[in-house]
């Protein structure tokens, strides 16, 4: 890949994710490497977010570790609507799944991923349906994700090489329970999230093309207690992400090597 070519790759990339801290993450070598797109919840960039991208510098992960914030920039009023503007929601995926077709395009052969926490868990989820036909990125990595429970992933896991390894914990009521029945999940949906509870597994009737799809479906059961951080943030804290998300990351084909996973629920 020519200078030229990478060059503006990257400024394609900085001002669809933005520039905040996101340079030295989107290198020539680390773009050769692989791209690993960290989706926020629906607060933004934060603490929670910088410290995923911190667990998986210390698996000393050598691959493009953008945070892409998606939504509105707005104090208090846009974390709402973030939440709840699922026409937003979807347009915003629409435009991840562009940048990835493009870094594809000039890096072919490289892997992707998208680790989505809380509300960017969803937003994940709509980024791999988006991707156009005969596209997939490697894997999708949830932790904690503001999508509903009965949400159907059969596009979506038939837009993964590897599938998608969903996180969740059941101490997180609070948010992803009682908030999510009151304000709803990011697909529009009030009820339980696949954060908090797993994702429906599909019955005997389910179309075969269902079923196939959700072989692809790792669900992986944590607390916040083994984890070390509260309800909602256990699954991002830089020591969790380095032992138990990161093989996710690196691992050629899922389950990831030692992953602890339970399909259904």
């Amino acid at each position: 890949m020519t200078k030229a070519a990478l060059w503006t790759l990257a400024t394609a990339l900085l001002a669809a994710i933005g520039c905040n801290g996101n340079t030295k993450y989107l290198t020539e070598d680390r773009m050769n490497n692989g791209l690993v797109v960290i989706l926020p919840g629906i607060e933004g960039e934060s603490g929670f977010n910088q410290d995923i991208r911190r667990g998986l510098l210390s698996a000393r992960i050598q691959r493009a570790l953008p945070i892409h914030s998606w939504g509105r920039p707005v104090p208090i009023a846009g974390v709402l609507l973030n939440q709840m503007d699922v026409i937003g929601n979807r347009l915003a995926a629409a435009n991840i799944a562009k940048m990835i077709v493009q870094y594809q395009d000039t890096h072919p052969g490289r892997p992707v991923h998208l680790i989505g926490h809380s509300g960017g868990g969803g937003i994940a989820v709509f980024a791999a349906e988006s991707m156009p036909a005969g596209r997939k990125v490697d894997g999708l990595i949830l932790l904690h994700a503001s999508i509903s429970s009965a949400y159907d992933l059969t596009k979506a896991l038939s837009r993964t090489k590897n599938g998608i390894a969903n996180f969740y914990c059941r101490d997180d009521v609070g948010l992803l329970v009682i908030g999510t029945i009151l304000a709803g999940n990011v697909d529009g949906t009030h009820g339980p999230a696949a954060g908090a509870i797993g994702f429906d597994k599909p019955g005997s009737g389910a179309p075969a093309e269902k079923q196939a799809a959700y072989a692809k479906l790792y669900e992986v059961e944590i607390t916040s207690g083994e984890a070390g951080g509260g309800a909602h943030s256990a699954g991002t804290s830089a020591s969790f992400v380095l032992r138990k998300v990161s093989p996710w990351v690196t691992s050629h084909s899922w389950p990831a090597a030692g992953g602890r996973y339970v399909y259904g629920k």
